[in-house]
């Protein structure tokens, strides 16, 4: 990289650096968490013990803050006794008072425009026609639970809403649902089911409804209620991230799994409202069971310095176009850098690539800013393990002793890398990519493409040719290609494929916060132990196969050309975890702090472990060499006539 590129990008880095800042500024801030309990679960206890302000106080004494109020169905009030079902042919219904009645007909006609006939009243009961046999059977949400809204508010609990999508959602009927929230004090909203409300041609006028209320709204993490992004974009500012566990995998966790669960997605994910599910499937009294897992959840959490209440919405903070435009001149100065990898450039050439990248990323920036970020992110996450790689085996060509010259690879390998991760941290300086309800687009292809690239490199011996005319190199490089695919593939190297093959789909499916394989036992529990040790974890593909294999890689660089050749190859592992420090960073829901301190000790523990390798070899080969020496030191047996 020519040196005004180099003042670039150094430039871009300085601000990266103070956005950074800015952004750890904010997030420390933020250390209120909800403990919100089911209100179904709520009314199951309150059935077994007879008193729902019993059941409300000690939730609140072991640590809950809010309960969660869910709509009311009339086969709910069949169920419970509220209203009775008297004919199916007429529909009719009767209830001991007019209230409930009266509460019916008031949900159609808002809901559905219906208009009921007043209830009568006949002998003891009060009576109420339905329009149609099917209202009986459809599971037509009443409204919330109010009942169980007033007395959570009289226990000093807060309230959270869970609206359903009701089928055919009308202006009238979004009216009716904020109203119930309204009356409900919620300060918060969930969604049932599997759909937001309004989804799917209601969006626009539920976001504009839930701003005026000014709730939050909750958005799940590790599960996907449709129309939940588009939803969460539209009201930004007042989104909350949610972590739950469904009723189907609860039974699979034991207390302290559990607790250790939600902590981390508290820590790791932004979660700032943790919806408790009960574990009735331990032993014991009900109630005490549940207050005992809350009074654990919040032992663990204030153990990490959380704070317990009603949480708050992130400020909407964007990076100025001044500021973001800054670090993305860097990140094109970064990619005119990693062209002139393969292709000659003059400085001229290499400024006006420079002018061009930066104006097309700017006008982008003005037409969609996210997706102007996704793209520098991702060009970004791509281009620094390889250039880090690069940077660092220049460095192991300059003269002095062979232990300098390694070590002074490989800091300037891993420098070079946690900078431009600070650069990708910038340029999602976002909330909504905090808050997840847009996120980095192409983690697996970002951790594949710089292998696939080492690998190129590797069989065109570009690493070598360095020093080469450009001609020269690619004549080489098209030789080594040609060769290559012109050999024949014999049965060794066939299974010595699928098995890389096998390794790299198996690191993919690994990747990322929600993977497509689960996590082995033993692994979890190594995970909590380096918690409690180090607070955050350090990815076990950084400090266990890719720093090591770097280590050891940039020895080799400076040993004999076969040696040489062995560290080339040892840096497909090696760009394994300098791609996983990008991704890192590309987690942008991850506070910026937790992504810093993971990747240096991943890398200080990932060094040591690679010092210790080679430690290890030097011994194993100095051993050997003194075994040589004696044997050829011993004399002759000799001969007898």
């Amino acid at each position: 990289m020519h040196r005004s590129l180099w003042l670039l990008w150094g430039i871009g880095l300085a601000v990266a650096v103070g956005l950074t800042g800015w952004r750890w500024q904010i997030e420390r801030r933020d250390r209120t968490v909800a403990l919100v309990v089911d209100g179904m679960e709520v009314r199951l206890l309150q059935a077994l013990t007879g008193d729902l302000e019993k059941v409300l106080e000690s939730l609140r004494t072991a640590g809950a803050t809010a309960v969660a109020v869910s709509p009311e169905t009339l086969h709910d009030w069949a169920q419970i006794g509220r209203v009775t079902i008297v004919s199916h042919r007429p529909p009719l219904l009767a209830a001991s008072s007019r209230q409930p009645l009266d509460r019916l007909r008031e949900s159609f006609q808002r809901q559905w425009q219906q208009v009921l006939p007043p209830p009568h009243r006949e002998g003891g009961q009060w009576l109420l026609p339905l329009p149609s046999e099917a209202v009986l059977q459809s599971p037509l949400p009443i409204g919330l639970d109010q009942e169980l809204a007033e007395g959570v508010r009289r226990s000093g609990l807060g309230v959270v809403a869970r609206l359903p999508n009701p089928t055919g959602l009308t202006e009238h009927s979004l009216r009716f649902w904020m109203d119930e929230v309204r009356r409900s004090g919620a300060f918060a909203v969930l969604f049932e089911g599997e759909e937001v409300l309004g989804y799917r041609t209601m969006l626009p006028q539920v976001a504009q409804a839930l701003k005026e209320l000014g709730v939050l709204v909750g958005i799940l993490e590790l599960t996907t209620q449709k129309g939940d992004r588009t939803l969460g974009q539209l009201v930004s500012e007042r989104v909350v991230r949610v972590h739950s566990t469904s009723l189907r995998e609860l039974p699979n966790f034991t207390l302290p799994e559990l607790t250790d669960r939600f902590s981390r997605a508290v820590r790791e994910r932004r979660i700032r409202l943790c919806y408790v599910r009960f574990p009735s499937h331990l032993k014991g009294n009900p109630l005490q069971t549940a207050a005992d897992y809350l009074s654990a959840l919040r032992r663990e959490l204030r153990r990490h310095a959380f704070e317990f209440g009603q949480p708050r919405s992130l400020p909407a903070v964007v990076a100025s176009p001044l500021l973001w435009g800054t670090v993305w001149l860097g990140t094109v100065a970064l990619g005119v850098a990693f062209l002139a990898l393969f292709v000659p450039l003059t400085l001229g050439q290499r400024w006006a690539l420079t002018a061009l990248a930066a104006i097309v990323g700017l006008a982008l920036r003005l037409v969609s800013p996210l997706w102007a970020a996704k793209i520098a992110a991702f060009g970004t996450a791509v281009m620094a393990p390889v250039l880090a790689l690069w940077i660092g085996y220049r460095q192991t060509l300059d003269s002095g002793s062979r232990w300098r010259r390694t070590m002074k690879g490989l800091m300037a390998c891993l420098a070079f890398l946690l900078a431009c991760g600070v650069m990708e941290g910038a340029l999602l300086f976002d909330h909504r990519f905090w808050l997840k309800v847009d996120e980095f687009a192409g983690v697996k292809l970002s951790q594949l493409l710089p292998l696939l690239l080492v690998l190129a490199l590797n069989f065109s011996q570009w690493w070598e040719t360095s020093e080469l005319p450009w001609r020269e190199r690619f004549l080489v490089a098209h030789e080594n290609f040609r060769a290559f695919a012109e050999a024949p593939i014999r049965w060794g190297q066939g299974l010595l494929l699928l098995v890389g093959l096998s390794l790299v789909a198996y690191w993919l499916m690994r990747t990322g916060n929600e993977p497509s394989v689960g996590v082995a036992s033993w692994e979890l529990k190594l995970r909590a132990l380096f918690e409690d040790l180090l607070i955050a974890r350090p990815r076990f593909k950084e400090f266990l196969l890719g720093h090591p294999a770097l280590v050891v890689a940039f020895f080799f660089l400076t040993g004999t050309p076969l040696e040489a050749k062995i560290g080339q190859w040892l840096f497909l592992p090696a760009v394994i975890g300098l791609a996983s420090v990008m991704n890192t960073f590309s987690h942008a829901h991850t506070p910026i702090a937790l992504s810093l301190l993971r990747t240096v000790h991943g890398m200080w523990l990932g060094v040591a472990i690679g010092l210790m390798l080679l430690w290890a070899m030097r011994r194993v080969s100095a051993s050997r060499d003194q075994r040589v020496l004696k044997r050829q030191q011993e004399p002759l047996p000799t001969q007898t006539p």
